[in-house]
């Protein structure tokens, strides 16, 4: 199985030794791979809707047609670890390539919402934009966890 976490930032994620840290602890059947793609640039001559719609189009470029992709979003729906460890066993047992894309500064453009397969929030707290693949990549090992019940989600 692989999963990928594609996140559009200004510039390198400060927690990537923890995230690297997360992905390790899941079993060697499941690969992460963690993407950044850089923001557009922003100029007054250019329109916010421009920006959006560029950094859209290169997390497409980064999507296959079969892949199960996931967009991070505040209006999303918005589940419990539980809930997410449901989504997990789903994405083996259909052998899923989900993508878990979190948008730039402006989120995401219109583009990539309608391919989306699905729109998750992560909570009605607003986070860092760099701790959010973190986030993923710890949700990521608890819901493991939880399907090969590991005391970790107990702690």
């Amino acid at each position: 199985m692989k999963i990928k976490i594609i996140s559009v930032t200004s510039k390198k994620n400060q927690f990537n030794s923890e995230i690297d840290r997360y992905i390790k602890m899941l079993p060697s059947f499941m690969k992460v791979e963690q993407l950044e793609l850089p923001i557009s640039k922003r100029s007054k001559q250019k329109a916010i809707l421009q920006n959006i719609e560029e950094e859209s189009e290169r997390i497409l470029r980064h999507i296959g047609p079969s892949d199960y992709l996931i967009i991070m979003d505040e209006h999303g729906k918005q589940i419990d670890t539980i809930e997410f460890s449901e989504w997990l066993k789903r994405w083996m047992d259909e052998s899923a390539q989900p993508v878990l894309v979190i948008g730039g500064p402006d989120g995401l453009g219109q583009s990539i919402k309608e391919r989306a397969n699905a729109s998750l929030s992560l909570s009605s707290l607003t986070y860092a934009h760099s701790m959010v693949p973190l986030i993923l990549a710890e949700q990521l090992y608890r819901a493991w966890s939880i399907l090969d019940n590991q005391p970790y989600h107990r702690q």
